[in-house]
C-alpha cells in the first residue's frame, strides 16, 4: 500500500494559521471558512489541526530558534506565509513520524506554490538547521 501523503493536512495547516495571524481570531472563528472552501477528510483534518495546535503551542520557541539560526533577520521581517511554513514543519518535525526529508521536501514545494521565489531555498535552509540544531540530521 503506497504511504498517504499529508499535503492537504498541511496546507490546511498553513491556510488556517494564516486566516488567523491575518484576523487576530481564534482558530474556531477561522475554521469553518477554510473547511468550506477546501474538501478535506477527517484524517487529513486531525493531522493538520495538530500541526495548527503545535505551531500555537510552541510559538515563542520558534521565534527563539528563529533568532538563533537566523540572526540577521528578525522574525518581524519573516513574511507571514514562510514564518507558518517553517513553524508548521518544525512542529511535525517535533511530533510526527515523518522522515526528516519528506518534511523537508514538503515544505519546500508547498514554499514554491504559496510563497515568493526565494522562499523554497531560504525555508530548506532554516529546516535543516532547525533537524541539525534538534540531533535529526
Amino acid at each position: 500500500m503506497p504511504a498517504v501523503s499529508h499535503r492537504a493536512a498541511r496546507v490546511f495547516a498553513l491556510q488556517l494559521l494564516y486566516a488567523m495571524e491575518i484576523t487576530g481570531e481564534a482558530p474556531g472563528y477561522c475554521l469553518p471558512g477554510i473547511l468550506e472552501s477546501n474538501f478535506i477528510s477527517d484524517g487529513m483534518r486531525r493531522f493538520g489541526m495538530k500541526l495548527v495546535d503545535g505551531a500555537l503551542e510552541r510559538k515563542e520557541e520558534f521565534r527563539n530558534i528563529f533568532l538563533e539560526l537566523i540572526p540577521d533577520w528578525s522574525p518581524e521581517r519573516l513574511s507571514t506565509i514562510d514564518k507558518i511554513i517553517l513553524q508548521t514543519a518544525m512542529t511535525e518535525m517535533l511530533i510526527a513520524d515523518t522522515p526528516i526529508k519528506v518534511i523537508l521536501s514538503e515544505a519546500v514545494q508547498i514554499a514554491n506554490k504559496y510563497s515568493d521565489e526565494d522562499s523554497p531555498s531560504f525555508v530548506n535552509g532554516v529546516l535543516q538547521g532547525f533537524a541539525k540544531l534538534k540531533g535529526m540530521l
